[in-house]
């Protein structure tokens, strides 16, 4: 079963991903802002991370950032983003999609089994 890290400072979004993954067969963790979602990667080892952009104290750029320099790991990445234009350059990366939120149970799903190669 693969393992998802959701991390967003909206916890009713939380939930919405809680209840999409797990329906989609999906383990799931959550985490509600960049220090703490990056406690959560190391302890979950998750297959996937789905980022808000936007949240206090560093957003999903931090945790990418930090993901990306300090563990030198190419874990795939969904940014959902209410501005994707603002992450646009990140979306060039390996294993790296930008969806604009609200995003539908059937994209996010879609996009995360592509990232990890899933039929």
């Amino acid at each position: 079963m693969a393992k998802i890290l959701a991390v967003d400072d909206d916890l009713s979004i939380l939930e919405l991903y809680k209840e999409i993954f797990i329906k989609a067969g999906f383990e799931i963790q959550t985490a509600e802002d960049a220090v703490s979602a990056v406690m959560r990667y190391q302890e979950f080892k998750p297959d996937l991370l789905v980022l808000d952009v936007d949240m206090p104290a560093g957003g999903g750029q931090k945790v990418f950032d930090r993901l990306r320099n300090l563990f030198q790991t190419a874990t795939p990445i969904i940014f959902s983003t209410g501005m994707p234009e603002s992450v646009q350059n990140l979306a060039r990366n390996l294993n790296v999609v930008v969806l604009k939120k609200p995003v539908s149970p059937e994209l996010l799903i879609a996009e995360t089994k592509k990232l990890l190669k899933m039929p």
